[in-house]
């Protein structure tokens, strides 16, 4: 292989996974909002662990409460968290500003997706191709996290959150900001779980249709 032929290997490799990255954070994305909306997962959960006696308030009361979180975290215009039946501290309130920034980012990175796949639909095999490597780094890189979660799921939730967060702002003490009672470390493994759970499925439909259309070249 002659060496301009290598620098245009390695070109076409480096913008291949540059676009499969991007697809890659962009499902990440899209799933992590979609996840986030499922709140009909939320009455499961509070049942599950009990959280009408860990907080004192019924189901349909903590429902209606994580219901207020979730259209706080998806609007941008709603610009203040109420919670009627739970006090905030003002790094609590600091804390879920910072969660709605992240969303916020969440939502506009899934529209730039969506608006490519508009506009790149018309070259649907150059498309698959992206959307493969795309599915390649999901096993790679949330096989790592899945396995991580499934040995200690406190060190990956630690540092989910030093990743994200310059502050310890997201450690609630319940006397100042009880809401943490109603949403434990639990809950957003169950989240993390069905993340990666579509994240996989995506990235087996994926794999499967790259796999016939190459047996079909």
């Amino acid at each position: 292989m002659t060496a301009t032929a290598n620098k245009i290997f390695i070109k076409h490799f480096i913008k291949q996974y540059l676009i499969g990255l991007f697809i890659f954070i962009s499902l990440v994305s899209l799933t992590a909002i979609i996840t986030l909306n499922l709140t009909f997962t939320y009455p499961w959960m509070s049942r599950a662990f009990n959280l009408d006696q860990a907080t004192g308030f019924d189901h349909a009361t903590l429902l209606y409460n994580y219901r207020r979180i979730i259209h706080y975290l998806n609007w941008p215009w709603v610009t203040t968290l109420y919670m009627p039946d739970f006090p905030m501290s003002p790094t609590g309130e600091f804390h879920f500003w910072e969660v709605m920034i992240i969303f916020q980012v969440l939502q506009v990175i899934s529209v730039l997706l969506i608006t490519w796949l508009v506009i790149s639909i018309r070259n649907k095999l150059q498309l698959l191709n992206h959307f493969n490597t795309a599915a390649n780094l999901t096993f790679l890189i949330f096989g790592i996290f899945l396995w991580i979660m499934l040995i200690d799921f406190d060190f990956f939730f630690y540092w989910f959150h030093r990743a994200f967060f310059n502050n310890d702002y997201w450690i609630f003490n319940p006397r100042y900001d009880p809401i943490i009672l109603a949403l434990p470390a639990e809950l957003f493994m169950i989240k993390g779980f069905i993340i990666t759970g579509f994240l996989f499925l995506i990235s087996v439909i994926v794999k499967i249709m790259f796999y016939r259309h190459q047996k079909n070249v």
